[in-house]
């Protein structure tokens, strides 16, 4: 559909009809219908801006596609939002960081997180995922509500189509964790380790999966204005990662699209299970890290299954050898 121009017939301000992104060639006045995130946006002659009547992402007929949609109206209060990503199922709640200050600059998602209390398959398992049999919380099946989507409790929510680029696995304060604050999620890590991607990324719906690999990894991150030096290493290096999955047992147990290799015999938690991961070993992820690891007892922050590669050869800067081990930890996605 051409525009319809206001002014000079082919030089002054235009009025788009709907697209799913922002239009090339803008003029400082220029507007359009963005059919995804259901708003009106216009072009500031430097950004594309949002025209509401409401606060995006502040109920749910006027659900956000993720944190950084509601980050880029301006909104910098923390707090929890309406987020329906590309609309493949109807919107659900998640907490979002949007202080500029916190993790490099606002438009989290807290999208797993474990509570470090308790074995993983105690309660709710945690998962990063896009499938309604895996989301929940210890107060039960199904999208999770804004009581349950505290620091105390382990819980997942939907990223069925919801976009990102960046990705945080932070371990935090065991702080007053009946509420979100700056004790534990809002506060600086305890430890932390990074990735980004150069383009926009969904989670797989598959019972098992893995990500493609990060472009960037490893890192340093700034918290209320100063570089954190708080990540996890292995072998002495913070570029380690490589991806994160949700992997079946070494066998593909219970479903074979991602395995872990030497994943097998976990006491603490059922497959499939959230890792990240250093490499691939037979196509399987191995040298993993996850919310705990995987024997008897294990309750919070450490790697997966010493089988898999990475063993206790990991540390935290500024704090050691296996720092903050059986800490609580999110996953944030950005």
């Amino acid at each position: 559909m051409s525009p319809l121009y206001l002014g000079a017939a082919s030089g002054g301000r235009k009025i788009h009809g709907t697209a799913t992104s922002n239009p090339g060639s803008a003029t400082e006045g220029d507007m359009y219908w963005h059919s995804t995130d259901n708003v009106f946006k216009y072009y500031d002659g430097t950004n594309w801006q949002t025209v509401a009547n409401e606060a995006l992402g502040e109920s749910s007929a006027f659900a956000a596609s993720n944190a950084a949609a509601i980050y880029a109206t301006g909104n910098r209060t923390n707090g929890y939002y309406w987020i329906k990503g590309d609309g493949t199922r109807s919107a659900r709640l998640m907490y979002c960081i949007l202080d500029a200050s916190w993790g490099g600059g606002g438009g989290w998602m807290v999208v797993a997180n474990h509570d470090g209390a308790k074995e993983p398959h105690a309660g709710h398992q945690a998962r990063v995922t896009a499938r309604t049999d895996q989301i929940g919380s210890d107060d039960g099946s199904g999208n999770p509500g804004s009581s349950s989507m505290v620091p105390e409790k382990s819980f997942s929510v939907d990223m069925v189509g919801v976009s990102y680029t960046k990705f945080i696995h932070m371990a935090y304060n065991n702080s007053s964790m009946s509420s979100v604050s700056a004790a534990n999620w809002l506060g600086s890590p305890l430890a932390y380790y990074y990735g980004a991607f150069n383009s926009a990324q969904t989670i797989p719906t598959t019972q098992s999966y893995t990500t493609a690999d990060f472009n960037t990894v490893g890192s340093t991150i700034s918290w209320g204005g100063s570089n954190v030096s708080r990540r996890l290493t292995n072998g002495g290096s913070a570029t380690w990662l490589k991806a994160f999955c949700v992997g079946s047992n070494t066998d593909g147990s219970p479903d074979g699209t991602f395995r872990l290799y030497n994943g097998s015999g976990a006491s603490s938690a059922d497959y499939p299970v959230w890792c990240s991961y250093r490499d691939l070993s037979s196509g399987k992820a191995s040298y993993t890290f996850s919310f705990s690891d995987a024997g008897s007892g294990s309750t919070g922050w450490d790697d997966f299954q010493d089988g898999s590669g990475m063993g206790d050869d990991w540390e935290v800067e500024g704090v050691g050898d296996n720092g903050h081990r059986n800490a609580p930890s999110m996953i944030v996605l950005q």
